[in-house]
């Protein structure tokens, strides 16, 4: 597993270096870089204490502070050798989820002084191979670990459930297809399931295989013929205008009525508030569902960790969005009106206090996404290599080298239909390889077609500790917008780093 290996080889470099020397920073750094898939890395001492990490801006890696909550004996660290300790599906203090990959690293006596953890990110892990599977052969796919813990799903509802207690899965049927799968290493099997993310029940064939991960560690990798097929829906009719109209109408409602009241009447799957396409959802700022009409029974449950299959964490972006002011926010979604296919999503969203927000939204059909496109992993997995790498250099050459590198259209930086950028917190373009000409100025007021304030959505994201995001911007070349995804992180407190993937 080149992960694991990975961090083995890191640890073997840190062998002899005191945890607190900068060189650890550096090297973590750099293997963060080559990890698209990493969440963060950090160096901790004998006693479980975080002394370096990766993991910037973020309350709860503090170093000197935080102390880590999964520990393993020194014996068992030792045991796993290059293979690494892989621990069971794991959520975050911050509500990611995935796994920790955790090695030993030893003093200049060869004496365990402590551990390097990665993080590593399961749902992207999977997402891009979903929507690979689901596009190109009509598959989608769960993951299990033996001990019957769903760890992968893309029904999010399903993540972390044990299938051997949980009480969907105690029908007969379901025990008996649960039981065959993880007491056997392949097969095939067909079962009835009522799916929560469509509120309907159906009949899914399954064929499964088994993925060895380190030491007594096996992934049941479950690929099931579910995946909904597109009715054609007609391209919307439903204006941008028409769109933030009908969100304001639902703001004016919540203001004059009360939570619990406009609440139910978003619910209502008869009510005012469902018209064609275009329908209320609500969430309050911790990202539970509080009002999605075509998805019942989803409302109560907490979705702030959410991502879509390219990575966009839709729930906080629009979190970020209704408590800047509100506004315009992309992500992928199901199309209740299409068989719940996932399709691009144009949300407004609104906040009714500090509390909770609103929005609605019409599917986007002329966008890279129709006709079965879709991100391919390794495009998204090299613009977020490309941006790591950019804080990898800067820690070696600064600021400044990065900038100039970003602004040289002949560096190394440069590749495919990538284009990294620089901005300060104000809105100042550092560096912007898509249209050199824009550098130097301030571009807090650049808006697209839609409305959405591209740096201020940039900043915002950075200021939270980076990620991605969907957008649109002016090509230069030809004077049209295009798609784009980007990468952002912050290269410290006031300059951020980004890049942007060209879609379709």
């Amino acid at each position: 597993m080149h992960v694991t290996s990975s961090l083995w080889e890191t640890a073997r470099l840190l062998d002899g270096v005191p945890a607190d020397d900068p060189k650890v920073e550096l090297a973590l750094y750099k293997l963060r870089s080559e990890l698209p898939l990493s969440f963060e890395i950090g160096r901790f001492d004998r006693n479980n204490t975080l002394i370096s990490t990766t993991r910037y801006l973020d309350p709860w890696w503090v170093p000197g502070v935080t102390k880590s909550r999964l520990n393993y004996p020194v014996e068992v660290l030792e045991a796993a050798g290059p293979s690494c300790v892989v621990s069971d599906f794991y959520q975050y203090q911050d509500g990611d989820r995935g796994l920790m990959i955790i090695t030993p690293v030893y003093d200049k006596n060869g004496e365990y002084d402590g551990v390097l953890r990665l993080s590593y990110d399961i749902d992207s892990l999977f997402s891009g191979l979903t929507e690979y599977l689901k596009n190109e052969y009509g598959y989608t796919l769960w993951v299990t670990h033996t001990s019957g813990l769903k760890f992968y799903d893309e029904n999010t509802v399903e993540i972390g459930k044990y299938l051997t207690d949980d009480p969907s899965y105690q029908t007969p049927e379901l025990q008996n297809m649960v039981n065959t799968i993880l007491t056997n290493a392949s097969g095939n099997i067909s079962y009835h399931f009522y799916d929560t993310s469509r509120g309907e029940e159906t009949q899914i064939n399954a064929v499964w295989r088994t993925a060895y991960i380190g030491p007594e560690k096996e992934w049941r990798v479950v690929l099931t013929d579910n995946v909904p097929e597109s009715t054609g829906t007609p391209v919307s009719d439903v204006s941008v205008e028409e769109l933030k109209d009908f969100v304001e109408k639902a703001y004016v409602y919540a203001n004059k009525v009360g939570k619990n009241e406009a609440v139910a009447a978003f619910n209502d799957p008869k009510g005012e508030f469902i018209d064609g396409e275009l329908y209320i959802f609500a969430y309050d700022m911790n990202g539970t569902v509080l009002a999605l009409p075509h998805q019942p029974d989803l409302i109560g449950e907490n979705r702030w960790y959410l991502q879509d299959t390219t990575g966009i964490k839709y729930i906080q972006r629009g979190i970020a969005r209704a408590n800047l002011g509100g506004g315009f926010v992309m992500s992928l979604y199901e199309n209740p009106v299409n068989n719940f296919v996932s399709e691009l999503k144009l949300s407004y969203v609104m906040a009714v206090d500090d509390t909770w927000f609103l929005a609605s939204g019409i599917y986007l059909h002329d966008e890279p996404f129709s006709d079965g496109s879709y991100v391919d992993w390794h495009q998204r997995e090299e613009l977020v290599r490309q941006v790591r790498g950019m804080d990898y250099l800067t820690i070696v050459e600064g600021i400044p080298a990065v900038t100039d590198m970003i602004n040289d259209p002949s560096s190394a930086l440069h590749a495919g239909n990538l284009y990294p950028f620089a901005v300060t917190e104000d809105g100042t373009l550092l560096a912007y390889s898509m249209d050199p000409s824009l550098v130097g100025t301030n571009q807090l007021s650049m808006s697209n077609s839609y409305g959405m304030s591209v740096m201020r959505d940039v900043i915002s994201l950075s200021q939270n500790g980076g990620g991605l995001m969907y957008s649109l911007v002016k090509d230069p070349k030809t004077g049209q917008e295009v798609y784009v995804l980007l990468c952002v992180e912050p290269a410290d407190d006031a300059t951020y780093f980004g890049s942007m993937l060209v879609l379709g």
